[in-house]
């Protein structure tokens, strides 16, 4: 009898353990949206005064107040965003401003958003962006493609159906990048597609 209440002891212990792992984990997640609902009241304080176009593709965005963008003359207008200067120099494969809009023609949403041999995904969130399926991923590069190991990027990937867009910022030398990933969010919570 002393055996069976032991083993029956036994049993419950290790329920009310499973019990409370559960509930650690559930506590983790809470934490997890907590902090993701911090920054987007993080984002409601950032100005967004400044409105641009992109005829070529389509889309209308507004960007900080003290930013600028662009002008079209090496890119197409509304393509790059910086607090100090958004002057494209001929090196289009710069990476050193804050932000980043490109549009890849015939290039699947799918293949430009999943992990590959280049990069690993630090997180990744699933959207819809102005009716568009979209998602918001953190990378960092392994080396094994054109940025050097370790770099770290934040970006936007919106499926528009024949045409991907990615929205970029990188953690590079001068940049606030922590900063320029709340204006990226908050960029992209006003873009809007005129193409439709």
């Amino acid at each position: 009898m002393k055996t069976s209440l032991s083993y029956i002891k036994l049993i419950l212990f290790f329920f009310i353990a499973l019990l409370s792992s559960c509930d650690n984990l559930n506590f983790s997640n809470s934490i997890k949206s907590q902090s993701l609902l911090s920054q987007n009241e993080n984002n409601s304080n950032i100005n967004l005064t400044q409105t641009c176009s992109n005829q070529k593709v389509g889309y209308q965005v507004n960007y900080p107040q003290d930013w600028q963008t662009n002008s079209g003359k090496v890119m197409n207008d509304c393509q790059v965003f910086d607090p100090t200067s958004a002057k494209v120099p001929e090196q289009t494969e710069s990476i050193s401003k804050a932000i980043y809009l490109r549009v890849e023609e015939n290039t699947p949403f799918d293949l430009v958003s999943q992990e590959n041999l280049g990069e690993k995904h630090l997180s990744k969130e699933t959207l819809t962006i102005d009716s568009y399926q979209a998602v918001a991923v953190e990378r960092q590069s392994t080396g094994r493609a054109m940025l050097p190991k370790g770099q770290q990027s934040y970006s936007y990937i919106v499926d528009l159906g024949d045409r991907t867009m990615i929205a970029t910022t990188y953690d590079v030398p001068g940049n606030n990048y922590p900063k320029n990933k709340q204006i990226l969010d908050a960029m992209f919570k006003t873009i809007e597609f005129n193409n439709n």
